[in-house]
């Protein structure tokens, strides 16, 4: 018989108001840590204070998150198979307890405070070192848990650069399908069947919803699927490809014009989409980015016009050895 193994996460739960329940919810899927360490930032921890039940953990770690440099000033006394991480924020929180927990080989679990990106399981932890942000490979959560009503007071935009995240997806399997055929790479097939369906679950809604339970648990069981898809493939290829090298050149070369990663990168999957490909696939994309309030954003946000995304090719070619569109431009 022959068959792949696979790591799933052990505990994943969506739900209204469960932040507080963590205990019962490691019970529940049979999963016991003499000590739980909560990870934050001090503004999440007041102003989610309703949410966060203190009792719970044996230790509070309060960090800035988002660069390598603070690693090395995390204090805990004594680090043990016995201990379990949380981490409780955005991206910038969730990416640095992975790169520790994966440096000390302990285990975590995400509790976002919002669904900005694919942080919330993925494979993948983006840090600033220096001045340049740069992607480690790190271990995945053993558990994520997304408290809808943490969710839901999330900012318009971070929710929608969450939907712009998953939605390049589907920019991405077209790369990877470009690779196979004309740089004969192996790449996962039910990898790209799970990120395209991770990103198409997202096309019957609009702006209208993005604050209801049905669409948070859409996001996020979406964010979280992607994430296996990177897990089954052991790159992060199913989920990222030109559009991804596009933002990493924004992010290296204009700092000073980054905004938030999936609004970027839902920018330069349109442009891609309405230019490069070809495929009929833009007018559905461009729609769904109206319906959603993807195009608003993307004006306020994005300080690059089209001419400006022909000079960033060069740039995106350069940043990683991925075969993409932009091979052929």
């Amino acid at each position: 018989m022959f068959y792949r193994d696979l790591d799933i996460p052990a505990i994943i739960e969506i739900g209204s108001s469960i932040s507080k329940d963590i205990d019962l919810i490691l019970k529940k899927h049979h999963i016991y840590y003499k000590e739980k360490i909560l990870f934050t930032q001090k503004i999440l921890l007041d102003k989610y204070k309703d949410f966060i039940e203190i009792s719970n953990y044996s230790k509070i770690i309060l960090v800035e998150g988002g660069t390598v440099e603070e690693l090395g000033r995390i204090e805990l006394e004594k680090l043990s198979e016995d201990m379990l991480l949380v981490a409780f924020g955005g991206g910038s929180v969730i990416d640095l307890v992975k790169m520790y927990a994966s440096k000390n080989n302990v285990a975590y679990i995400t509790l976002p405070s919002t669904l900005s990106n694919d942080a919330i399981y993925s494979p993948i932890a983006r840090l600033k070192e220096g001045e340049k942000k740069k992607s480690f490979g790190v271990h995945a959560p053993i558990g994520i848990i997304v408290d809808v009503d943490i969710i839901k007071q999330s900012p318009d935009i971070l929710l929608l650069a969450g939907v712009g995240d998953l939605i390049s997806n589907l920019s991405a399997v077209q790369d990877c399908k470009l690779a196979i055929k004309n740089n004969n790479e192996r790449i996962d097939s039910f990898a790209l069947t799970l990120a395209k369906i991770s990103a198409n679950g997202l096309f019957p809604y609009t702006y209208s919803d993005i604050r209801s339970v049905e669409f948070i648990e859409q996001l996020a069981n979406g964010l979280i699927v992607s994430g296996l898809s990177m897990m089954m493939d052991k790159t992060s290829r199913p989920a990222s490809g030109a559009e991804h090298l596009i933002s990493h050149a924004i992010d290296e070369y204009f700092p000073e014009k980054s905004t938030y990663h999936g609004i970027q990168v839902a920018w330069a999957q349109l442009i891609l989409e309405k230019v490069f490909r070809k495929n009929n696939n833009y007018g559905r994309l461009c729609e769904f980015y109206n319906n959603i309030g993807l195009n608003t954003v993307i004006c306020q946000y994005i300080q690059f016009s089209e001419g400006d995304f022909i000079n960033l090719i060069p740039k995106a070619r350069a940043m990683r050895n991925r075969f993409t569109i932009l091979n052929f431009i």
